[in-house]
């Protein structure tokens, strides 16, 4: 059985993140109007709207844990709209190591993310790793 085209979006997104690949992101997998969806009490939490919005926030994800987050995925749920992905997220920032598990949800349209929500297993750890 094949994979959902829908998936390549969501898998790409993870392998240009963990080049640090953001123009990547930007010229090939991003719709116009995109907004990914941060649970959380920390800076990076809240909606951020369009490519230059998201693209600042993945920045931030890279500085402030010295390019070394990695979201690994563990099993890809697709349909013609949306991907749930569950997932590892891995990192380290000021001393700090970071090894959780979440969800992310991806709305594709016109082969492009159009919106993404995260869903930590435990919003805490999030919020104390970058806080």
């Amino acid at each position: 059985m094949s994979e959902h085209p829908n998936v390549n979006p969501a898998r790409e997104s993870y392998d240009a993140i963990a080049k640090g690949d953001l123009d990547y992101i930007r010229d090939n997998l991003l719709a116009d109007d995109v907004v990914f969806h941060v649970p959380g009490h920390g800076s990076l939490a809240g909606d951020h709207t369009g490519k230059a919005d998201v693209l600042t926030y993945l920045g931030k994800l890279g500085s402030q844990t010295d390019s070394s987050l990695r979201y690994d995925p563990d099993a890809f749920l697709a349909d013609d709209e949306h991907v749930a992905v569950l997932l590892r997220i891995r990192g380290n920032r000021d001393g700090k190591i970071l090894d959780g598990r979440g969800v992310h949800i991806f709305r594709i349209a016109d082969g492009k993310i159009a919106e993404r929500w995260s869903f930590p297993y435990d919003s805490y750890v999030i919020d104390e790793f970058f806080s």
